[in-house]
């Protein structure tokens, strides 16, 4: 009797071909997640009490390029944005999102904007020249003469029957998916945004750029709104695509009434901090102030909030201490915030 071994191998050989042709191997698997690197920073570039931008700019540029983030989102930068993509530029960052107050920078070796294809129409001031065959005889050159097509033609001595018309052309270009709002009256809350494209994955994302209002339990019920706000325009722009926000949003875990940490849990999305047990510099309040040592207490309300189904793998404030001491010069009243994200 011939054994049915060989068979047997044949047929589990091939149900392995099968299964690995059907199946989505571990390669696949990693190329449907992104891993993006996010890093918030409020730079703190004109409030009361900031102090000189100009002696504070090195120590915020050293910070974000030491984070070595992939996206920097920057909150309170107006006036000191411009500063910012030009001290940047080299680090291999492009500015890709501003509200004037708020930006957003990416790192141009990992992501690409998103673009539309948009028609510019420029529009040129033209000078036309009398065609010499046209009868001008009976022409009074002090005055202005219509031909038979209907244009109306003037007279110089030096250049002869002229008449000017605007001629515009239309071409396309590729617009950058991006945008803004003001998400609280008088200017003091506000989210800059861009659609952004993983080159190495090619999936797109959202990235948001918020600053929602100061104040503490007082002012939750304020901030909620913002929130709600923030949320639904920021859904109409993402057009189905995740979203991932990152800003001071003055609300914290630890902080008492954290309504917009829940708010945006009834939306799907998760603070960052409580995706991962790898974190540092927890103690620290993100919000350090300029004091000889930096505030503790694990206040964090610079956060980054992620989409349904995204991962963290680290999370960490920035902090610069030696002997207890904060290390001069503080950069901000802030400390950077960087997540290491996976996102779907």
């Amino acid at each position: 009797m011939r054994s049915a071994r060989p068979a047997f191998l044949v047929l589990a050989l091939l149900t392995t071909l099968t299964f690995g042709l059907l199946s989505p191997t571990a390669a696949q698997a990693a190329r449907s997640t992104s891993k993006v690197s996010v890093l918030t920073f409020n730079v703190c570039g004109h409030a009361a009490g900031c102090g000189s931008w100009t002696k504070r700019e090195n120590a915020v540029v050293k910070r974000i390029v030491d984070a070595k983030a992939d996206v920097v989102a920057v909150q309170e930068t107006w006036g000191v944005l411009s500063r910012l993509e030009q001290r940047l530029a080299p680090y291999g960052y492009a500015k890709v999102a501003d509200s004037g107050n708020e930006g957003m920078f990416a790192k141009t070796s990992k992501l690409s904007p998103v673009t539309v294809p948009t028609t510019n129409t420029s529009c040129e001031l033209v000078t036309f020249f009398l065609d010499p065959s046209v009868d001008t005889s009976m022409w009074e050159r002090r005055l202005p003469q219509t031909d038979d097509a209907g244009n109306t033609w003037y007279w110089s001595s030096r250049k002869g029957w002229t008449r000017s018309s605007r001629v515009c052309t239309d071409s396309i270009v590729q617009t950058p998916k991006v945008g803004q709002t003001v998400i609280a009256p008088g200017g003091r809350a506000g989210a800059a945004w861009a659609m952004l494209k993983v080159k190495k994955t090619g999936k797109t994302y959202l990235f948001v750029s918020a600053h929602l209002s100061t104040g503490k339990n007082g002012a939750a019920g304020k901030r909620n709104k913002e929130a709600v706000r923030l949320l639904a325009v920021t859904a109409a722009a993402a057009e189905g695509r995740p979203r991932v926000f990152a800003g001071d949003f003055n609300s914290s875990i630890q902080r008492g009434k954290d309504t917009v940490g829940k708010r945006f849990e009834k939306a799907g999305f998760s603070d960052a901090y409580t995706k991962t047990k790898k974190r540092k510099g927890t103690k620290y309040n993100t919000a350090t102030g300029y004091g000889k040592k930096p505030a503790t207490g694990g206040s964090h309300i610079d956060r980054v909030m992620l989409p349904r189904g995204a991962a963290a793998t680290r999370w960490e404030v920035l902090v610069k201490v030696r002997g207890g001491k904060a290390v001069k010069p503080v950069p901000s009243d802030h400390a950077p915030v960087r997540v290491s994200t996976v996102l779907p």
